[in-house]
């Protein structure tokens, strides 16, 4: 239930009634992160809204690495490229689309954040000459690190974006080109 709510320039003020139980277990875990209860509310409420929302709607499952690592293991390359590309085909688009109404570069890279973060991969990004870079460590071996390229690659692809990938068994180089 809201109680009061002030409008400021960039925030808002709100203030809500939780449960004890779910109280304590959010103090608790902001004082484990060494961050404030405001703090770990607000990334919790953006989650939620960024991604947790929508996730399972698009199509989006969690399930344990373990599984996946092992599953993806037992294919071949070619096979492994075959259903990257199938599935940015069949559910890339339309998972962007139902996520953020729009398909398109911006979008797109929201998307990879977004997936990256609830994996538990590091993302880091760089700027160069109008070009950036995503590297993004999954430390889930050779197999994903192909998977990952050819999926990426053919939603790239989708919306002309020039794209080189480098990769290595725990990490994917995204390079977007910009033509000037």
């Amino acid at each position: 239930m809201i109680l009061i709510k002030t409008r400021k320039a960039s925030s808002d003020s709100v203030t809500f009634r939780l449960n004890s139980s779910v109280l304590d277990k959010l103090s608790t875990r902001a004082d484990s992160q060494k961050t404030s209860l405001n703090v770990l509310v607000n990334q919790i409420l953006c989650n939620y809204i960024e991604w947790d929302a929508d996730a399972v709607k698009a199509g989006w499952i969690p399930t344990q690495r373990t599984v996946l690592t092992k599953l993806i293991d037992a294919l071949d390359e070619k096979v492994i490229s075959e259903i990257a590309e199938q599935s940015a085909k069949s559910s890339g688009k339309d998972s962007i689309l139902y996520m953020y109404g729009k398909y398109n570069l911006e979008n797109l890279l929201k998307n990879i954040r977004a997936k990256a973060q609830r994996s538990g991969f590091s993302i880091k990004e760089y700027e160069e000459n109008s070009n950036s870079e995503i590297v993004i460590q999954h430390d889930l071996g050779w197999k994903w690190s192909i998977f990952f390229k050819f999926y990426y690659q053919e939603i790239l692809h989708e919306i002309n974006q020039r794209v080189i990938f480098d990769y290595t068994d725990t990490s994917l180089i995204i390079n977007l080109v910009n033509e000037k």
